[in-house]
């Protein structure tokens, strides 16, 4: 699989050679309660995904759920964007909710999408200008599911005590159980199995590590990447850290849990466990 990533320079370049959207990926910060740079200037040729807005499925109840191949395809076209369209999707914090829009994307068959490596900041450090956000002509996304990309609770609940291993991004005082979780009715603690790999630790200043220190982390927690990785954290969203940090690692067999500890830790009927000192 090419690189997800992309960088600055590289981006620039193509915008001189071809037509190419930026697509900024908005989300508050639901951990830090810190609202997203919606009105800032952006990137040229940007419009954006808003993830607490059209950009999810907000009638499961969960914050961030993946809307069905039609309703995304909708909302993509409303954008400005087809299936043939070549896309860069960024953040305005460096690394945190572009991984799961291209994650979206490739979910329903996007060919040409790349992550810009330390998003807007990086652009704006290397002195390239923002502009006013722009708006496009409707046109008409064809998407298709792909399966594999995400996978249900009972496809989680079916995988405990295999070989698949549960990679959970939140911090570890959530993994732990040793704080409240920041939804409400939302149960303290992981999934039985489950290894923790903060996605903080990927990242860099905004960008994610080299692949070389990916691997070195993967392998401090105990994180087997030629087996199957399922990813997980609060809503589905940091879980695409992860899943883009093993796909620059080499694995295949990666799947990013949907509902996430948002749908797992509100359901009586899945087990919760929490860390003993």
């Amino acid at each position: 699989m090419t690189s997800p990533l992309i960088k600055v320079s590289d981006v620039a370049r193509m915008m001189q050679e071809r037509p190419v959207t930026l697509l900024r990926a908005v989300m508050d910060d639901p951990i830090t309660n810190t609202p997203d740079a919606r009105n800032a200037m952006v990137l040229p040729a940007s419009v954006d995904f808003d993830l607490d807005g059209e950009g999810s499925d907000h009638a499961t109840g969960y914050p961030h759920s993946m809307p069905d191949v039609e309703t995304l395809s909708l909302y993509l076209g409303k954008q400005g964007i087809t299936e043939n369209t070549p896309v860069v999707v960024y953040d305005t914090r460096g690394m945190f909710s572009a991984p799961r829009v291209w994650w979206m994307l490739k979910a329903i068959g996007h060919q040409e999408i790349y992550i810009l490596d330390g998003g807007q900041k990086a652009w704006e450090a290397a002195g390239l200008p923002t502009a006013e956000q722009q708006q496009y002509g409707k046109l008409t996304y064809h998407g298709y599911a792909r399966t594999g990309w995400f996978v249900n609770a009972q496809t989680v609940s079916n995988v405990l005590k295999t070989d698949t291993q549960l990679v959970d991004a939140r911090s570890r005082p959530r993994f732990n159980g040793e704080v409240s979780e920041p939804r409400q009715g939302v149960r303290s603690g992981h999934m039985p199995g489950a290894l923790n790999l903060p996605f903080m630790e990927l990242l860099n200043n905004g960008h994610l590590k080299e692949v070389d220190k990916l691997y070195d982390t993967f392998k401090q927690h105990s994180i087997d990447l030629t087996k199957p990785i399922i990813c997980t954290c609060g809503s589905g969203v940091t879980a695409c850290i992860v899943g883009i940090a093993a796909v620059m690692c080499g694995a295949t067999q990666i799947s990013v849990y949907d509902g996430s500890w948002s749908e797992w830790g509100a359901d009586l009927q899945y087990p919760v466990v929490t860390t003993q000192y």
